[in-house]
């Protein structure tokens, strides 16, 4: 019977690793530098999260507050349309969202010009 391991590069190199370190320190050793390596792996990765949240914090309150301006412009611009013409526009099914004034009644003048030719 024969035991085939199939072995990709790095977990070749990572037991070659494991086997040069239990060569070159005694076995007894072994815990205190697993522990010292989780200690650096976890300051590392600690460092880099709190590297990415630095770089990233700036990002994202800058997009919030374009999203924050984008909102309120639509709102005003919405505020800014006279209710009785949204409500024509709503019943000549236009979409009205993202349209300013002028945009709304040009639709407007079009659909009904075309229910008179029609």
């Amino acid at each position: 019977m024969h035991i085939y391991l199939i072995l990709d590069e790095q977990t070749g190199l990572l037991l070659f690793l494991f086997f040069l370190v239990l060569i070159a320190w005694k076995p007894e050793m072994l815990p205190t530098i697993a522990r010292e390596l989780g200690k650096w792996y976890n300051w590392a990765r600690k460092s880099l999260d709190d590297f990415l949240r630095e770089i990233n914090e700036p990002i994202y309150e800058a997009r919030s507050e374009v999203m924050r301006t984008i909102n309120e412009t639509r709102q005003s611009v919405m505020n800014d349309v006279d209710p009785d013409i949204l409500r024509i526009a709503r019943a000549l099914n236009i979409d009205v969202r993202g349209k300013t004034k002028q945009e709304i009644m040009s639709e407007i003048l079009r659909r009904l010009g075309e229910g008179k030719s029609g």
